[in-house]
């Protein structure tokens, strides 16, 4: 049955992949062109299976319907959720596997999702858009059982799973590179870097691709300490580019509060080292007179203006006003179940006709748990709250040794995200799939307890650890080395 499984997936996958190329070639050759490369690069790279090529084929979907381009939206539409089904059914196939031990919040985790999932799909009752809700609910539950499978069939081998994140690195990294090529044909990466436009690329827009960029980043340094190849940093380097030109504040801040968590939890002694190492950078790039040339460019002029230039006197840009209309909204209108899953852009069309936003201007609301409530209301709070505490017991309780660095990181960045951005449940796009099966990735794999010999193997995994360890004369299994005794 798996045989007959892969098989059929990857005959499907071979044909949406076509007729996208295709599209894309007609449209966008860059695009095609991207495509194409990857598919080589991921022909090239080691134990790529079936599984795998559907994996890399939705996250492409994904990235397509996220696009500025209008012929791969509308061919990307329905595969994504067709290649999502895909893979949990190719899933169901596989045989179980059970895992040395599994923490009790991962099973918590999925009960909560499947809850919400749930939820959302049953809103279309009362939703003020019902056929959208239920499409988008019916997308939700299969990003639920796309989790639960991985969790109960795949992932419980660690190598398997880091294989997997490695192929929804090199999907996001190359569409990154791919919005560079885009942007450097088009005129608008010069655009970007000369004036004060903001870089977008192949995204629909700007913040979309910043968010892309921030999960990119961690998740290539999961990668690097899982493989220890300095190739795996490649991918880092555009997204990072990216993200500044794209002058996204809410991933930036994200992306660099969570890299702040990493050190803090590493300990002070890391802390102190880094903070050494940035002020001796600066110093140098000031004798060398590339402090004022930076910051006299026209995009970093532009990039320190929207951190400290409010517009309509404010630094948010008019959101903490559609957080506080958002919250009038629900809670004198619906505040126990809601207004409906999905039903965010039909409802405050129908409000605006009201007048009721005609002074903001809201269209989103650019706060995902904000969002939540709106949409499902008071309802949704205890299995939001379950998924919230999953993801923050990966931030505390994770090690922040080898891959898991690099996922702790992801999880802490994708949570701040979602305070300024309405992405979180968004299952039309990549940022839901990823944040959450890392969530899952990290919580599968989280040691039961502190004991010692965690506390020692994290000292072990840390730079200039086994120098100390030969001084103290302990050897790789952990015992004591014996005194050489001296013969006369």
């Amino acid at each position: 049955m798996g045989n007959r499984m892969g098989q059929l997936g990857l005959l499907v996958g071979a044909t949406c992949l076509v007729v996208v190329t295709t599209i894309a070639a007609i449209n966008v050759p860059l695009v095609a062109t991207g495509v194409v490369a990857l598919v080589l690069l991921l022909a090239l790279s080691r134990r790529v299976d079936g599984w795998r090529w559907m994996l890399a084929l939705t996250m492409g979907l994904l990235v397509c319907a996220s696009s500025n381009v209008p012929a791969l939206v509308e061919a990307s539409f329905y595969p994504r959720y067709a290649a999502v089904a895909g893979l949990v059914l190719w899933g169901l196939c596989l045989p179980g596997r059970t895992p040395t031990h599994t923490d009790p919040w991962s099973r918590v985790f999925v009960a909560a999702l499947w809850v919400m999932a749930g939820l959302a799909t049953l809103s279309f009752a009362w939703s003020v858009v019902p056929m959208e809700t239920l499409q988008r609910g019916v997308a939700l539950l299969l990003l639920a059982a796309l989790v639960h499978v991985l969790i109960r069939r795949r992932w419980p081998d660690r190598s398997v799973m880091m294989a997997d994140l490695r192929v929804v690195y090199l999907v996001l990294s190359a569409s990154i590179v791919i919005s560079l090529g885009i942007g450097f044909a088009d005129g608008t990466l010069v655009a970007a870097t000369s004036s004060v436009t903001r870089f977008q690329g192949l995204y629909n827009n700007p913040n979309m691709l910043g968010i892309v960029c921030a999960l990119t980043i961690p998740l290539g340094w999961a990668v690097y300490r899982q493989s220890r190849r300095h190739a795996a940093l490649l991918g880092m380097v555009p997204a990072a580019a990216s993200l500044l030109l794209s002058q996204s504040r809410t991933a930036l801040i994200a992306v660099l509060v969570g890299a702040l968590w990493l050190v803090l939890r590493y300990g002070l002694g890391r802390m102190v080292r880094l903070a050494a190492g940035v002020a001796a950078l600066l110093l140098v790039a000031q004798l060398l007179n590339l402090l004022p040339a930076i910051f006299a460019a026209p995009w970093m002029r532009q990039f320190v203006l929207r951190f400290t230039d409010p517009t309509g006197g404010d630094l948010s840009n008019g959101r903490t006003q559609m957080w506080q209309a958002t919250i009038d909204l629900w809670w004198q209108n619906r505040p126990t179940l809601g207004f409906g899953y999905a039903s965010r852009n039909h409802l405050f069309e129908l409000a605006s006709a009201d007048d009721f936003f005609g002074t903001t201007g809201v269209s989103v609301v650019h706060n995902s748990y904000l969002q939540l409530l709106l949409e499902l209301g008071l309802a949704a709070v205890l299995p939001l709250l379950v998924l919230l505490m999953a993801a923050g017991r990966v931030a505390l309780r994770a090690p922040v040794r080898r891959a898991d660095a690099g996922l702790v990181w992801l999880v802490v960045t994708g949570l701040l995200i979602q305070v300024t951005e309405s992405a979180m449940f968004g299952t039309g796009q990549t940022y839901p799939y990823v944040f959450w099966t890392v969530v899952a990735a990290a919580l599968l794999h989280l040691p039961r307890k502190r004991d010692r010999a965690g506390r020692d193997a994290a000292r072990a995994d840390r730079p200039h650890a086994e120098p100390r360890q030969q001084r103290a004369g302990v050897v790789e299994n952990g015992a004591p080395r014996r005194p050489a005794t001296l013969s006369r």
